[in-house]
């Protein structure tokens, strides 16, 4: 869904569904008695011998945490659809009312499913997934856990863009007002992310109405995505590319892409990972070892080499991108009163 409202639109198939998924809840939930542990669990894993995964991860990112997960535990093979958040929960809500269940886990860019659908979820407790004791930034309910963050960063092209510039004129994100940017951003969508309407609130609250006004004078122009914003930019069509994260231009950096993330000075606004263990899952034990692993060790050393933020102590044996002391969460429960009120004030039409 997408464009002005699709939080109400959300929670208005989500009520639609309500009895059919409390039922098939019941129903796996007692199927999910007495969770085998440890060796058991693995065995019981590679008995199922699949994983179904719904991500908003980008491919990059994804592919490798599949080759990691599958070189650790073989015989059991990963298959995953790749959709933004608010598609994501749509399609598995809509599966789950037509009883097909595909999904054994999810992992999303966005908490809203899990806040205002928390019982169609397992409550994830040290019991049954064991690494959930480690983690650092917690979850607004137990029936989902933060996988990881991605701080909300600046993606610049480095030819035209001199370090000079950046010391000069985006010391802070404050300096997004700076009419040395004029014409020169593009901003991704806010349209169809809770997450960009979430900092966008950020900025005007950390900064005023007169901080808005500036940065609004400045000319961005929203574009589809962060990956979009980032091929845009290296290509020269714009300076910059705001809010960005690691991520959305991992695949072109690798190529050669004149793109060079940084991150300004003040509240550093993050996009917390959520992920979920459907009650519904086809795989549970493949589910359960599979969100234990990713709280594990292992995926915090190939997040660290991704340039993530694992949610849980980093390893100390190699470089590792740490929490900023003023991290702030994306608000992802945004009503659509507040998303227009928003955009509105940024001049983009609802």
């Amino acid at each position: 869904m997408r464009r002005t409202g699709w939080v109400g639109k959300l929670r208005f198939v989500l009520a639609a569904t309500a009895g059919t998924m409390v039922l098939a809840g019941a129903l796996s939930a007692a199927k999910a008695q007495a969770p085998l542990e440890g060796a058991a669990l693995e065995a019981a894993a590679k008995a199922e011998g699949k994983l179904t995964l719904y991500t908003s991860s980008v491919d990059a990112e994804t592919q490798e945490i599949v080759k990691s997960f599958e070189a650790r535990y073989p015989g059991i093979k990963i298959e995953y659809l790749r959709f933004p958040s608010t598609t994501l929960f749509t399609r598995f809500v809509g599966e789950s009312e037509q009883k097909t269940y595909h999904a054994d886990v999810l992992y999303s860019g966005s908490s809203q499913l899990y806040q205002l659908r928390p019982e169609l979820f397992q409550k994830l407790t040290p019991e049954l997934v064991p690494n959930i004791a480690k983690v650092i930034v917690p979850a607004k309910n137990p029936n989902y856990v933060v996988g990881e963050v991605l701080p909300h960063i600046v993606a610049y092209n480095s030819t035209t863009v001199s370090a000079a510039d950046i010391g000069s004129h985006l010391k802070s994100w404050k300096d997004l007002a700076d009419p040395r940017w004029k014409g020169k951003i593009a901003m991704v969508d806010p349209k169809i992310s809770t997450n960009m309407v979430s900092w966008l609130m950020l900025m005007r609250q950390t900064y005023g109405e007169d901080w808005v006004k500036g940065f609004t004078a400045n000319q961005f122009k929203v574009v589809t995505g962060g990956p979009s914003g980032a091929q845009q930019v290296a290509a020269g069509a714009f300076q910059m590319v705001v809010p960005s994260v690691i991520n959305h231009s991992t695949d072109i950096r690798a190529q050669g892409a004149p793109i060079t993330l940084y991150s300004p000075e003040g509240p550093t606004h993050g996009l917390e990972m959520a992920m979920g263990l459907p009650l519904t899952a086809p795989h549970p034990n493949a589910a359960r070892l599979y969100v234990n692993w990713k709280l594990g060790h292992d995926a915090a050393v190939l997040l660290c080499k991704m340039g993530g933020v694992p949610n849980v102590p980093a390893p100390t044996a190699l470089p590792c991108p740490t929490m900023s002391p003023r991290h702030v969460g994306s608000n992802d429960m945004i009503t659509p009163e507040q998303q227009k009120d928003v955009l509105t004030a940024y001049g983009i039409k609802p």
